[in-house]
């Protein structure tokens, strides 16, 4: 099926013959000289986005528009970051996620793109303001007034439901604007023992995915001290906790694959509260629906911290000027309208016509309740530093809290300073 997608979304971008619906390059001598000489551009793909959806949304445009130039992509797994700046590896374009601009930017691998979108034309009102202020919040950790990045789409999050488990048990399927509250009175409902099966009412992947929605740090992007003994990192452990002690409704915090191989390929959770689903519902053999995801009562239609897909400059790239045009193309309008269409991602772009035919190519998602994935916005975003370890210290005080062996305040108390005691060792 992701063949197809893929296919449709080339059909689309190819058609439209991918004239820039940006301003023309120029500068003060008009048109903007750029070598045409035949070169080929390395994108160093952190793992963000699939090689087939590479080819497709990047290359292939790319061929059609700029016939000299030819992409080769590079995966994490072959050049780690530390090779890229010390082993003389080039790179021209890095796509990965916003939330690890801080990592390539500790190792001085980043191009402010300002000069460039002066002098490319490029109205960054264009932009969906939350994808850009975070990225504008994350370039600042590097160097102010910088923006590091273009995003280029974002995840969305949503709760995919089992419409089996709900007509099994004679539950009405989950209505939008569910707060956490109502989503766990259904969870409830459907967590029972059946013919052997332990079916489990309610799944948020973990406590991570349930904080995000309150939009709150696991280290002070300032200050560079742990931030996780607050009231609404309570707030979340104490929820999350709720859904966990629902009986025969226990979850472990596992990878995202394993969370979602538990609702697409045991079939025995009834509602999965998570990001990036849709991907993996190729497999799925049963009638699926989707639900707007659970918000808090403060922040109603809210879901988690906006997820940012970006495409960033190599600090040592040879070719600029050609990896700033393929990031012009790739944030077009023509380029986005087949990335929206395809179902695969939110577009970074603030563009009503775009973003209502979104997943409109994309077979999964027909007769599929789209709405509630177009009616939830992402929560502010909060800037993430380069001490990644944090999440997984405060995971593992959340299992010791959800066990039993801790009290919330003990869990909340240690994570902080044992957060505190990695970043001294990593400084």
């Amino acid at each position: 099926m992701k063949k197809v997608v893929l296919g449709l979304i080339a059909a689309t971008v190819l058609a439209s013959g991918c004239s820039s619906s940006q301003k023309a390059t120029t500068d003060k001598q008009g048109e903007t000289k750029v070598s045409t000489e035949p070169v080929t551009l390395k994108i160093y793909n952190y793992g963000a986005l699939t090689p087939e959806i590479i080819e497709k949304l990047f290359v292939q445009p790319v061929k059609q528009k700029y016939p000299h130039i030819t992409l080769e992509v590079v995966k994490l797994s072959d050049v780690p970051i530390a090779n890229i700046a010390v082993s003389g590896n080039e790179m021209d374009i890095i796509t990965g996620w916003g939330s690890l601009l801080d990592q390539f930017g500790n190792y001085k691998l980043l191009t402010d793109l300002n000069p460039y979108i002066k002098k490319y034309g490029i109205d960054l009102n264009r932009f969906d303001k939350s994808n850009l202020d975070g990225v504008r919040l994350q370039s600042d950790t590097i160097e102010k007034g910088s923006l590091m990045a273009l995003p280029f789409g974002y995840n969305y999050y949503a709760t995919f439901y089992n419409k089996s488990i709900f007509d099994k048990f004679g539950v009405p399927y989950p209505g939008d604007g569910m707060t956490w509250d109502q989503a766990i009175e259904i969870g409830k409902k459907l967590t029972r023992m059946d013919g052997g099966v332990q079916y489990k009412g309610l799944d948020p992947e973990g406590i991570e995915k349930v904080a995000n929605s309150l939009s709150i740090p696991y280290v002070d992007p300032v200050t560079l001290k742990a931030a996780v003994n607050t009231d609404a990192w309570r707030k979340a452990f104490e929820l999350t906790k709720r859904i966990n002690d629902i009986p025969g409704n226990d979850f472990q915090i596992t990878s995202h694959s394993g969370t979602v191989k538990r609702f697409v390929k045991d079939k025995n959770v009834a509602m999965l509260a998570a990001p990036e689903v849709l991907n993996s519902m190729n497999d799925a053999d049963f009638d699926w629906n989707i639900a707007e995801y659970p918000s808090f009562p403060e922040r109603p239609h809210t879901s988690g911290v906006v997820q940012t897909f970006v495409l960033q400059i190599a600090s040592n790239s040879k070719h600029k000027e050609q990896a700033m045009q393929v990031i012009q193309l790739a944030t077009s309008d023509e380029v986005q309208t087949a990335l929206s269409r395809s179902g695969i991602m939110l577009s970074a772009l603030q563009n009503e016509a775009i973003n209502k035919n979104f997943g409109a190519d994309n077979p999964l998602l027909k007769n599929k309740h789209i709405e509630a994935i177009l009616k939830t916005k992402p929560a502010p975003y909060v800037v993430v530093t380069r001490f990644t370890k944090a999440r997984g210290i405060l995971e593992a005080k959340y299992k010791d809290y959800a066990a039993g062996k801790k009290d919330v305040n003990t869990a909340l108390r240690e994570a902080n300073e044992e957060i505190d005691a990695y970043i001294a060792t990593e400084k």
